[in-house]
């Protein structure tokens, strides 16, 4: 009887973007299909990540099953293929993790294009540098591209993304769009000049037939309490331009977990786009919004005291 043929896994992952290190993800497979059968390994089972980051391995459905079925030892896989180690992941500390996970189930790692292989010492050590190095270069590029939007913010210029309710993204400068611009009025002159609060707004603009009009980038049809407050609250409309008012930080206590927190210390400048409202009513309506919240606070402070038992 000839010996049994080594058994591998192929993991692929092409992110949103269609080409890759140049290669399709169709000559991914190809390539590495090719390696298996020089070598004379027998593929038992392929596992592909679509459309995800490689930031962290958390998210990425594939890779997580594939790490369960090399637990598990259901296949009696000895490596896992990938075309290079940029595919397997981008962070350092997870990229090691898993790999010392699938080796203490006995299998190993192959890059086929970078010509790598974990079982050996060389090829370890490799993956260790290039792993760090990837996740050096990842965060240059984080540092460069924040530094490119706040140079864009100082001079006023829209920082990129989708534009904000009431204007047109136009050759990348914000240009006012009047038919949703209506509803930004509307929504400042009502919270500044009456006593309604974002609910009430909210109704009025759906009495008075001012519906959110559908955009890409958005899924509710109507204007609710927590879109007004956002719009009430973004210094755009009165002509600026924020940086750094939303921040994104990492959950206390865990690894692949972040929030966006509003930061208080944010860069405003003038922008070069034309105002919706004046920077008076603008700031009347933070004004108003203090107020509100106080009042809030106070009621809420009040009920507790009311409620409260008797010592």
């Amino acid at each position: 009887m000839g010996k049994d043929k080594t058994k591998v896994y192929l993991y692929t992952r092409v992110s949103t973007s269609m080409q890759i290190d140049g290669y399709s993800l169709d000559a991914q497979k190809s390539r590495m299909k090719a390696f298996c059968e020089f070598n004379d390994y027998e593929i038992a089972g392929e596992y592909e990540d679509a459309g995800k980051s490689g930031k962290s391995i958390e998210g990425r459905v594939a890779f997580n099953n594939m790490m369960e079925d090399i637990k598990s030892g259901k296949d009696d896989v000895s490596f896992v293929l990938v075309f290079k180690l940029s595919r397997f992941g981008r962070n350092a500390a997870d990229v090691l993790n898993s790999l010392q996970i699938m080796q203490d189930f006995g299998v190993n790692l192959i890059c086929v294009e970078d010509g790598i292989d974990s079982s050996k010492e060389a090829g370890r050590l490799m993956i260790s540098v290039l792993s760090a190095v990837a996740e050096i270069e990842r965060e240059n590029i984080r540092v460069q591209t924040m530094e490119g939007r706040m140079q864009k913010a100082r001079e006023g210029k829209w920082n990129g993304g989708f534009a904000p309710y009431g204007y047109a993204l136009v050759d990348g400068k914000l240009e006012i769009n009047e038919e949703e611009a209506v509803a930004i009025r509307t929504i400042f002159d009502q919270y500044v000049n009456t006593d309604m609060g974002l609910n009430g707004i909210a109704k009025y603009l759906e009495n008075h037939g001012i519906h959110k009009i559908a955009r890409q980038n958005g899924k509710n049809p109507l204007f609710d309490a927590s879109l007004i407050r956002r719009i009430i609250q973004n210094p755009v409309y009165c002509g600026k331009i924020a940086y750094g008012r939303r921040r994104t930080e990492k959950v206390h206590g865990t690894r692949n977990d972040y929030r966006q927190v509003y930061k208080d210390d944010y860069l405003l400048v003038d922008g070069l786009h034309e105002a919706l409202v004046s920077e008076e009513v603008w700031e009347q309506a933070q004004i108003e919004t203090v107020c509100l919240l106080s009042k809030l606070k106070d009621a809420k402070q009040h009920v507790e005291i009311e409620v409260s038992p008797e010592k």
